[in-house]
């Protein structure tokens, strides 16, 4: 099987670059999947994911080494496995993140890729049809609308925000600083929009998609990529050619694990495990970024989502999405986004703010008598790094991970004093009318200890599903791919998704990944 491009891995950025290459009719396209297709009904209505019973299905479901930043504790990171990625099982938020953090990008070596070099990119994948059109893309593949139907606690709480001194704005996806908003979405008509959906959608003849068919390893012959060792579920195997270009879009674990496995990473690594180094890249799985996640949880006075997947509420719940396409059933993962900043300086954010009228409940299972809602404090740019390695030359042992999620002691203190600064904005009315009492850290924590927050923090801190920046790109020498994507080394491959990221982004990596993926497809089309 042959095709002028190979592009593996079907997810938030691997959909785009299949999708926009497949738009000249003389190029073919074969986009390979591990997974299927991402519309399940249960993933395609956003409220209804916690009823998915068979995860694997839809997703990796991978077991991390115990992190000792948080007490050797053990995670289950959850990755899209299926058309759309993560963008199929995601908490649906667009967030483009704050221009600085590509100037960034740009200063750290990625050339070209500041803010005003990627925010036409942006503005091509959104169809952001409510926002300033002079700002905000409008005949785009992505649907972007603020959440239609944000619970009255999350209003009351984006007033509580302005009390705060939080700059409550029209446009989170423009904001500059610190600021608060009603959430962005990718949502049309209360359904998800996936990049399956947005992108894959539609007639592309030279386009062929592999579902069920993972990846083994690239084919490299005298220093250039031309195609990849694949097998399916059923476990036949298949041999696969790139006229031109094979590029790599498996997301931030299996980006860098398939590199590896093809002979491309730390050379004394991969001798360890029987693999010949092709190139030595020592960066490879190296420099994993996260936001750090977590729930600081309050007790409230009137219903909120805490028991949405009770049978008992699901009549209510279906009624509200017949009706108006709203409610439960359309919740995403944040309904009120906000950045702000621990040291004053409103035009330099620090840390983020994800909240929504459900919880955890770590203390016990709902019986009914106790409504909660969850403000999340996350860190922008965190300095933590985490890795991923292989301890085996199989494709069918996964690759470990190391969080390390609060390995640098900034990042401890930045989320301790996020947690006193939520408190302090719950505490302001309008939200503070309904509030009953906290819930975690319990009120009986003060929050003057920081020695008992900073305990608190490393046992209760998650990932938020954001890993990035494995496959880092830059301008020097180890940087695993050029600032064109191009892997070091190896003639005629890329890597195109949240791998390359540098540094993280402030928010959620949906639209950076889309963002990373229309770039690169500029870039393949135009060499």
């Amino acid at each position: 099987m042959t095709a002028d491009y190979v592009v593996i891995g079907g997810g938030s950025a691997g959909a785009v670059v299949a999708s926009r290459l497949a738009e000249d009719r003389d190029v073919s396209v074969l986009l390979v999947e591990a997974g299927g297709s991402g519309r399940h009904p249960l993933l395609m209505l956003p409220g209804a994911m916690t009823f998915i019973k068979d995860w694997s299905r839809h997703a990796w479901l991978y077991s991390t080494e115990p992190d000792p930043s948080r007490y050797g504790r053990v995670d289950t990171w959850k990755r899209g496995r299926s058309l759309g990625g993560s963008s199929s099982i995601n908490g649906l938020i667009w967030a483009r993140g704050l221009p600085r953090d590509f100037d960034s990008w740009a200063a750290l070596g990625a050339t070209g890729w500041a803010w005003d070099d990627v925010r036409p990119a942006f503005m091509k994948a959104e169809q952001a049809l409510g926002f300033d059109a002079s700002e905000r893309g409008q005949r785009g593949p992505m649907w972007v609308e603020e959440f239609r139907s944000p619970h009255p606690l999350s209003l009351a709480l984006l007033e509580s925000f302005g009390k705060a001194g939080f700059p409550v704005v029209p446009d989170i996806n423009r904001a500059q600083g610190a600021a608060a908003a009603i959430t962005q979405t990718n949502q049309r008509g209360g359904l998800r929009q996936s990049t399956e959906t947005a992108y894959l959608r539609r007639p592309l003849p030279g386009l062929r998609i592999l579902e069920r068919t993972r990846a083994q390893r690239l084919t490299l012959v005298d220093g250039r990529a031309v195609g990849a060792e694949l097998r399916r579920d059923d476990g036949s195997e298949l041999r696969v050619a790139a006229n031109r270009e094979v590029i790599v879009c498996a997301g931030a674990i299996e980006s860098p694990a398939l590199l590896m496995r093809s002979g491309i990473g730390p050379a004394d690594a991969l001798r360890s495990i029987g693999i010949v180094p092709v190139v030595d890249s020592p960066e490879v799985g190296m420099n994993m970024q996260d936001h750090p996640d977590l729930y600081v949880e309050y007790a409230v006075s009137r219903p909120t989502y805490s028991d949405a997947g009770k049978w008992y509420r699901l009549p209510s719940s279906g009624l509200q999405f017949l009706l108006r396409r709203g409610g439960p059933a359309t919740s995403p993962g944040t309904h009120v986004f906000a950045y702000g900043s621990s040291h004053g300086r409103l035009d330099d954010p620090d840390l983020l703010f994800f909240t929504g009228p459900f919880g955890q409940i770590v203390d016990g299972a709902f019986t009914g008598k106790q409504w909660v809602y969850s403000v999340t404090p996350s860190i922008c740019r965190p300095y933590s790094r985490g890795r991923v390695w292989l301890s085996d030359r199989s494709a069918s042992v996964a690759p470990r991970i190391q969080p390390n999620l609060l390995g640098d002691e900034r990042d401890l203190a930045l989320i301790v004093d996020a947690i006193g600064m939520v408190d302090g904005i719950v505490r302001r009315p309008p939200f503070a009318d309904d509030l009953t009492g906290r819930l975690r850290p319990k009120e009986g924590v003060a929050l003057s200890d920081r020695d008992s927050l900073a305990a608190f923090a490393r046992s209760a801190v998650a990932t938020c599903h954001h890993s990035c920046g494995t496959c880092r790109m830059g301008s020097d020498g180890n940087a695993v791919v050029d600032p064109s994507l191009r892997v070091r080394g190896v003639a005629n491959l890329r890597v195109a998704d949240a791998s390359v990221f540098p540094q993280i982004t402030s928010g959620n990596l949906n639209a950076p990944a889309i963002m990373v993926g229309e770039r690169a497809a500029e870039m393949i089309r135009s060499a």
